[in-house]
């Protein structure tokens, strides 16, 4: 059985449960997210600066492959850094979104911020 195939079953039936599906947004994101241009790369995956076409509102988007190779991990940190980002709500802390589901790929997005982490650090160097 291919990855692809795995990856549709599994996301089905976890997408059945109320407490992972309420995690995800509906919508299709492609529709939602516009003009997006990569700022970023880590190991989890790319980072895209993109409009919200219905707010007009700039957004940070990290878009996490959860195919392949370790499916299941992938899947099981995507899951955990959702639930961590739906808790942490702060005003000195960025701002959680929403999370969205296309083509075995999460769309985690965020507000987006000017410059890194390392940027505000070495800002604060004396």
């Amino acid at each position: 059985m291919s990855d692809i195939t795995i990856s549709s079953k599994m996301k089905k039936g976890l997408l059945k449960d109320p407490d992972i599906a309420d995690l995800f947004c509906k919508d299709d994101p492609e529709t939602i997210f516009l003009d997006l241009h990569e700022i970023g790369h880590g190991s989890f995956g790319a980072v895209y600066f993109a409009t919200n076409c219905t707010t007009n509102e700039v957004v940070a988007v990290k878009k996490m492959s959860y195919s392949g190779k370790q499916m299941n991990e992938k899947w099981q940190d995507i899951l955990k850094e959702v639930r961590f980002l739906q808790q942490l709500k702060h005003p000195n802390t960025i701002e959680y979104k929403g999370c969205y589901l296309k083509e075995h790929t999460a769309w985690l997005v965020m507000e987006y911020c000017l410059g890194s982490a390392s940027d505000l650090l070495e800002g604060k160097k004396m």
